[in-house]
């Protein structure tokens, strides 16, 4: 066998051009953010990059929803509207409950004003800024 046919051999064209046998470093992290065309100087390591995209899947998060607890219904607001009522949550403030059914709302009102009148603790879940469910003890 010729050492021309050997498979460890490279064509002549591939070994001139270097590019071809490693590839191109790539920076771990992303380049820093510029200000007015100037570049910042950092001391960025990769937990800097993980907290950003945690951070921003946080921000992304729309539609999930947050369970508070022991918290108390400080007031309650109906209108002679369909389907419009809130509660003021302590801590929290005003949130309108899910308004998905008649059924629901008329539940809602019973079970916080149950809460409001006793004083007791509630647990509520907020989605998009309304209650989606609320226990109170």
């Amino acid at each position: 066998m010729s050492k021309k046919n050997s498979p460890t051999d490279l064509p002549s064209s591939a070994a001139s051009n270097s590019s071809l046998l490693a590839p191109e470093p790539q920076p771990i992290l992303p380049a820093s953010k510029t200000e007015n065309g100037k570049s910042a100087a950092t001391n960025a390591t990769p937990f800097d990059s993980i907290a950003e995209f945690e951070k921003a899947q946080a921000e992304e998060a729309v539609g999930a929803g947050v369970w508070y607890t022991n918290k108390k219904v400080v007031g309650l607001w109906t209108i002679a509207q369909t389907r419009n009522a809130w509660a003021n949550i302590s801590d929290l403030g005003w949130k309108k409950f899910y308004n998905g059914s008649d059924s629901s709302i008329v539940a809602f009102n019973i079970i916080a004003g149950s809460a409001l009148e006793k004083q007791s603790p509630v647990n509520v879940l907020i989605e998009n800024d309304q209650i989606i469910e609320i226990y109170a003890w």
